[in-house]
């Protein structure tokens, strides 16, 4: 009897287990968790750390939604990227440079910036008709603060395969997604769960007045934030998970300040209040009111560290409302899996709309560069692709509207199709040069534009000052290839007059002389792109130069007169990050020149009528290294040597004005000194340069320079110590420049506000 009940008994116990067992697996695999990404702008990298913090407590994620920066964050997530790659974009600086509005430099070719004189301020005016009857010329102000033709070409490299693997339909994506944008003219939210993952994500995330809106099945769409910043009702209509993490890096109630950027103030303006009132045992709330500026990404490190941190504290919450969790191994598995889904990165067939048939022409030709069109055999990569597209935005007239790069099943290739804009095709620039000095400078530049199956440019620039002053009219044609030719044409003038002034003298000078010189020259050249930052020309001058100055022997200033025929081949690179006071790069130039001419002097008495004829070479390489690999303190140097068989002119003085010049300090190009003007010579410095808090750097520059013997020397000196700050319109220094470190004489102060401008020699060197 006994054995029986003993039966009965651990037959009742193991039938309770099973069905205790069955119904906790049956909840279990029934539990599904749904996470709420807010946005929040650089806020809302505080999203990486939680999602840190999630993975390595094996805290599952079924179905994933979000607004903005969230909908980024979501969507790589939710497109099988990982952690640690999410991180990488954040601490990169990429996102900094996305948001500054323009393109990374390095996709500018470099001869278009070769003879630029730098601005402060560029004002487009637009001159076609757009459709009107009369054509007017006007000036139209930017539809948005920042372009985003890096920010479009990153979310396309980002998205465009995770899209395609999910075939569209963003539920199967490795977790399924949605993100919120907002339809403009109907005043709502729009939920995105199919189409192009990388134009929803920035349809999301469209933050009005900074980036312009995008249109998706013709309703124009701006940042979700503005109508649903926090989407956990979306979530529940749409999935209906047993378990919502939110995550808001923002207040819930937030306060706008007095100084908020006009973005952010915009922003408060328009967006409705979000709902942070999560449904009660079923959900968790991280939240932090993350104390960053909406485009703020300096910081990333800190705000991810952060987003980390408080996950981990709400980590026993979550603990005790998810009952699943998945093995370390498994997050890596399932990514792995996913992401062999995605089709190989091959672009395929590449259109071009918006433009005239020439200017088509030109931009899917500069689309294709390095594709083999004939055999087919080599087609574009999308990093190929990428750098081309950007190249073409940085150097020719266009803007684009976001590409479309979608596969096709057919050719198991991504299509492309770009909808370009040509840009107002007329800029006024003005600049110039503040300074404490008589080297004040007022500019003035006039550009006009166009492309066909070339890009066509002219332009006029005036200087005005009293130490120097130019004029000068150029084009320049260009015929777009893998290595663009272009024909540059012009006039120049130039004045430079050191007959008076001051040039912050703070002791006696004894090294700078009163001269004036007047140059007239045509000049025309022809060269090549050989990268985007080198190029070789050969550029042919004809000028006529006038020398002012005193002679010992005649009571007034004399005039040397110096017509010429002059050329150069010369070979260039550059890829300094700054055209004053650089901090990274490195520039090499290398050129020969031949110059045939006539000197000419009338004074009483004494007339002189010389053929003079000379040539000469130069190598000059100039690096800065970021030591630091944080900009915070880099080291310079400079080596620049000269030859040249410089003959005598007729006097001295006319002599030293036409022979090369050793410059290489703002300051020495303000001042006549002559011994640093030399037929041969040879010049090194050193540069350390510390940054002490963002765009203020402190740099000791240092100089010497050997040549043949002047003044019973053949070394001379020059040295400077300067305070810069960079703005918007330009650099600030106060410089603290000595010449000659043997004597207490010829110690400058200077303070310069902008870009001091110089023009190009007509005899080179």
């Amino acid at each position: 009897m006994k054995n029986i009940y003993t039966t009965i008994i651990a037959i009742f116990r193991t039938a309770l287990l099973s069905l205790l067992l069955t119904t906790v697996a049956q909840n279990t695999s029934a539990q599904s968790v749904g996470l709420v990404l807010s946005g929040g702008g650089a806020k809302g990298l505080y999203h990486i750390g939680v999602l840190r913090a999630l993975e390595e407590n094996g805290i599952p994620i079924d179905y994933i939604a979000g607004t903005s920066m969230g909908s980024i964050i979501g969507g790589m997530y939710a497109s099988g990227y990982t952690i640690e790659e999410m991180e990488e974009v954040a601490l990169s600086g990429d996102m900094v440079r996305w948001v500054s509005g323009g393109i990374d430099q390095k996709y500018n070719y470099y001869y278009r910036e070769r003879d630029k004189i730098v601005d402060m301020v560029s004002l487009p005016v637009t001159t076609n008709n757009e459709g009107r009857e009369i054509d007017i010329p006007r000036f139209k102000l930017p539809g948005s603060v920042m372009g985003t033709s890096e920010i479009d070409l990153a979310l396309c490299n980002y998205f465009t395969q995770p899209s395609a693997a999910a075939r569209g339909d963003f539920s199967r994506l490795m977790i399924p997604f949605f993100c919120v944008a907002t339809d403009i003219e109907n005043h709502k939210a729009v939920e995105l769960h199919r189409g192009n993952l990388a134009l929803a994500i920035r349809a999301s995330m469209a933050i009005p007045i900074a980036f312009p809106p995008v249109e998706i099945d013709s309703v124009l769409m701006c940042d979700g934030g503005c109508y649903d910043n926090f989407p956990w009702r979306a979530m529940v209509d749409n999935y209906n998970p047993d378990i919502i993490i939110g995550v808001s890096c923002v207040a819930t109630h937030e306060r706008i300040d007095d100084d908020a950027s006009v973005i952010e103030q915009a922003m408060a303006l328009i967006t409705a209040p979000s709902d942070f009132n999560l449904p009660e045992g079923r959900s968790v709330f991280i939240q932090r009111a993350v104390d960053a500026s909406m485009l703020d990404f300096s910081a990333a490190a800190e705000i991810m560290a952060q987003g980390y941190n408080d996950a981990i504290a709400a980590m026993p919450q979550i603990r005790d409302l998810t009952a699943r969790r998945i093995a370390p191994g498994m997050f890596d598995k399932r990514r792995k899996v996913f992401r062999g889904e995605w089709p190989a990165s091959k672009m395929g067939k590449i259109t071009v709309t918006g433009l005239r048939p020439k200017q088509k022409e030109l931009a899917e030709m500069t689309l294709n560069m390095g594709h083999n069109k004939e055999r087919d055999t080599l087609p574009l990569t999308a990093a190929q692709m990428g750098e081309n597209y950007l190249t073409m935005l940085a150097n020719l007239p266009l803007k684009s509207e976001f590409p479309t790069i979608e596969l096709n099943r057919a050719t198991n290739r991504y299509d492309v199709a770009v909808e370009l804009n040509t840009m107002p095709n007329f800029d006024i620039s003005i600049g110039g040069n503040i300074s404490s000095t008589a080297f004040n400078q007022a500019y003035i530049g006039l550009k006009y534009r166009w492309i066909g199956r070339v890009m066509q440019s002219i332009e006029a620039d005036i200087l005005l000052g009293p130490v120097h002053t130019m004029a000068r009219a150029k084009g320049r044609t260009t015929f777009i290839k893998d290595k663009p030719i272009y024909l540059y044409y012009g006039y120049n003038f130039n004045i430079t007059n050191t007959l008076k002034g001051n040039f912050g003298n703070l002791s006696l000078v004894d090294n700078a002389e009163q001269m004036r010189t007047m140059e007239n020259y045509l000049s025309l050249s022809v060269g090549s792109a050989l990268s985007r930052k080198s190029i070789v020309d050969a550029t042919l001058h004809v000028g006529r130069n006038g020398y002012r100055y005193n002679m010992e022997e005649y009571e007034k200033r004399q005039y040397t007169h110096f017509s010429y025929l002059g050329t150069q081949l010369s070979v260039e690179r550059t890829s300094l990050d700054k055209p004053l006071f650089p901090t990274s790069g490195s520039r090499f130039v290398a050129s020969a020149i031949y110059v045939y001419g006539r000197d000419e002097r009338n004074t009483p008495g004494d007339h002189i009528d010389a053929i003079r004829k000379w040539f000469g070479a130069k190598l000059s390489w100039e690096q800065y290294i970021d030591f630091a690999h944080n900009g915070k303190f880099s080291l310079g140097y400079a080596l620049e040597g000269v030859y040249t068989n410089h003959p005598k002119l007729d006097s001295k003085e006319a002599t030293e004005l036409s022979a090369p010049h050793y410059a290489p300090l703002l300051h020495s190009r303000m001042v006549y000194m002559p011994e640093f003007r030399a037929d041969r010579y040879f010049g090194f410095g050193v540069m350390p340069t510390v940054r002490i808090i963002d765009n203020l750097y402190a740099r000791l520059s240092l100089y010497a320079m050997m040549r043949d013997r002047y003044n019973n020397k053949i070394m001379h000196y020059m040295s400077d110590l300067s305070l810069i700050y960079h703005t918007p319109i330009g650099p600030v220094s106060l410089a603290l420049t000595k010449y000659d470190l043997h004597t207490k004489n010829n110690l400058y102060l200077t303070l310069n506000i902008g870009y001091a401008i110089f023009g190009n020699k007509g005899l080179f060197y």
